[in-house]
């Protein structure tokens, strides 16, 4: 099951032969020949492999979680570190120090998306349909890190080839709508390319399936603000394929969904792969979110007492706002825990990433969804809506499956009479079904939910005068703008 994850610990070392860990943003600080590289396919696949590798960092973490979820009203802090509490405010500057590394990492890992891009084209001593599928996991990869830079700043500099430092000086902005074009042109590639499964040594890699699943994303979100294309029909389409393909199972436990012997199973579209162990190569969300944190290099000492800069507060709104019954409250919230002094604390936190062991770093082994099969039917529904309001038709029976899985009484047209109040309730479910994977903020920008659902959420807080829709993006790092002035700064910044 860990076949991707297990080889990252040498494929990162190879690859990034051409590519430093400090990034003055859109190329690499310092490099050195790899020209001995990429001569047999074993390194390539151990490159790709670190192509991978770059999904860790730019999918989880302290500051990818801060921007996804704790922007929104699952969450909320008043005493923690500054740069945080601005972030949850909406009172950010581009000077906050955890916008810069969300930005560099991500253009780190489009980096070794480009340069592997780069060195396979000239192969000829691979299967063709083996160089291609490997090509369209690369472009997978590189759409889903684009994806991310486009909903947390808009229009960014699309870089597709490997660029020196002063390349990368003469790269301004893209406009939202030509980063989306690279998104979506490098997906049907890859969908033409890629296979249906892989055998039991390959699980983890992207599929033709997870490929599809995201492209629908992408449709669906840019239906949506602030593009509001009408792209239901093919979003509608791709998710078809994947749930038509036999290959993924609604599971009927909620729990199940996040139990590790499940991993890269049937509830599993497209997932980061981690294994846990001395060199890091573990899941840290479920640390993150731990009651205060355990501590990073001696979890067996246990919890440590108080807040944590990492830690989010789960938000009263959203504990209060889960139905009576609701299942899904106590598979992901606990309540109450054990000090290290040996009293007992009761601070909400979420614990449904917490399945599997942890290892010498503080890391578990517990992948993590980018995308979950009860994603793929609950925006399949969506499109259904958007494509025309059915009474009780098919998206009124997915999202009942997911109530009744939840222990939750089913709706029918009396409770839902409208387009409008359905889609209400697939924002209300997406909230509890997917707390604390990362989704809930893009979902209330992609809607244009957000800036009344965040007046409401702080007007107790007299934060609401903080919120507006320029907002929905966040600021370009100041370094980034300092580096290079043909990169302009988000209006409201």
């Amino acid at each position: 099951m860990k076949k991707i994850a297990n080889i990252y610990l040498v494929a990162v070392v190879l690859l990034l032969a051409s590519c430093s860990q400090e990034f003055i943003e859109l190329a690499p600080v310092s490099s050195r020949s790899v020209e001995g590289f990429y001569k047999s396919e074993e390194q390539l696949q151990q490159a790709l492999a670190g192509v991978y590798d770059g999904l860790q960092q730019s999918q989880t973490g302290a500051a990818v979680m801060l921007l996804k979820e704790e922007r929104s009203d699952n969450t909320f802090q008043q005493t923690l570190l500054y740069n945080y509490l601005t972030i949850v405010h909406f009172t950010e500057s581009s000077d906050n120090i955890r916008l810069y590394p969300v930005w560099s990492t991500l253009y780190e890992a489009i980096y070794r998306c480009n340069i592997f891009l780069q060195k396979i084209q000239p192969v000829e001593f691979m299967e063709a349909s083996e160089k291609a599928a490997m090509i369209g996991e690369a472009k997978t990869i590189r759409a889903l890190l684009y994806f991310d830079l486009v909903r947390y700043f808009g229009g960014v500099p699309v870089v597709t080839t490997p660029l020196t430092i002063s390349e990368s000086l003469t790269i301004g902005r893209a406009s939202i709508e030509e980063v989306y074009q690279l998104i979506v042109e490098d997906l049907d590639d890859a969908v033409a390319s890629l296979p249906n499964q892989y055998d039991g040594s390959n699980t983890g890699r992207i599929t033709v399936f997870a490929a599809k699943a995201l492209l629908g994303k992408v449709y669906v979100t840019r239906s949506g603000y602030p593009l509001n294309l009408d792209e239901w029909g093919k979003a509608r389409d791709l998710f078809e394929d994947v749930i038509s393909s036999g290959q993924f199972e609604f599971f009927e436990n909620y729990d199940d969904i996040f139990d590790i012997i499940n991993d890269n199973g049937k509830q599993s579209v497209f997932y980061v792969q981690f294994n846990a162990g001395a060199l890091g190569e573990g899941n840290p969300m479920p640390r993150i979110h731990a009651p205060g944190n355990i501590d990073r290099n001696n979890p067996e000492l246990g919890v440590i007492s108080g807040g944590s800069s990492d830690s989010p507060f789960i938000s009263d709104d959203l504990i209060m706002k889960f139905e009576e019954g609701d299942v899904r409250l106590s598979k992901t919230i606990q309540f109450e825990w054990l000090q290290n002094d040996g009293t007992m604390q009761t601070r909400p936190f979420c614990k449904k990433f917490g399945s599997g062991g942890i290892g010498p770093q503080n890391n578990w082994d517990i992948n993590w969804p980018v995308i979950r099969y009860t994603e793929v039917l609950m925006l399949y529904a969506e499109a259904l809506n958007e494509l025309g309001y059915q009474t009780d038709g098919m998206a009124f029976q997915i999202l009942n499956d997911v109530r009744r899985r939840a222990g939750l009484e089913v709706k029918t047209a009396a409770d839902i009479p409208d387009q409008q109040s359905f889609r209400d309730w697939i924002l209300d479910e997406r909230r509890f079904e997917f707390a604390f994977e990362n989704l809930r903020w893009f979902d209330l920008v992609r809607t244009d939910r957000g800036y009344d659902v965040m007046h409401e959420f702080l007007s107790p807080y007299h934060l609401e005068g903080n919120v507006t829709r320029e907002k929905y993006l966040f600021p370009i790092p100041s370094r980034v703008i300092q580096t290079n002035p043909l990169i302009t700064q988000n209006p409201g910044f």
